[in-house]
């Protein structure tokens, strides 16, 4: 169903640019949707800081698609525990991306599948994800990938 040479892994040390270029892409098109996620004038270089930080940061799940030694997306993930709910831990998805020559090719859902089978060896039976709500895009997405409404953030400038 999709194509085979799509790699699905961690991001190394290698990726750090490539990575940094889909995370700053990740803001700067959701910032289309809400003003709220406006980027800073430096946000290419914070990106890659973050992007470093990704690497090693052992309190997240990042993974990349690589097609023929590119990146072509990400995701990016927290855990999220709540010791008074019998399901404890919900796994959200902080970002994704895919660049826009790659959608369509079934690199979001890989992306997903592959986050969904490293949450659940540690016993996260719950995944939820986290975006701009104009962005139909995504809810189209996620919607079709069978997330339902689960939460509801409202958000004010003071």
């Amino acid at each position: 169903m999709y194509d085979t040479g799509i790699v699905i892994r961690r991001p190394t040390k290698n990726d750090i640019l490539p990575l940094s270029e889909l995370v700053y892409r990740f803001y700067a098109f959701n910032e289309e949707f809400d003003s709220s996620w406006a980027i800073v004038s430096n946000a290419k270089e914070i990106a890659t800081k973050i992007a470093e930080s990704m690497i090693n940061n052992t309190n997240i799940n990042v993974f990349v698609a690589d097609y023929d030694n590119v990146l072509s997306g990400y995701i990016k993930s927290v855990t999220n525990e709540n010791p008074l709910l019998i399901n404890n831990k919900i796994e959200i998805i902080k970002e994704l991306y895919v660049k826009p020559q790659m959608r369509r090719t079934g690199i979001a859902s890989m992306l997903i599948q592959k986050l969904s089978e490293e949450i659940s060896k540690s016993g996260i039976k719950y995944i939820a994800v986290e975006f701009p709500v104009q962005n139909w895009i995504a809810t189209d997405l996620y919607k079709k990938l069978g997330f339902r409404p689960y939460s509801t953030t409202y958000i004010k400038e003071v």
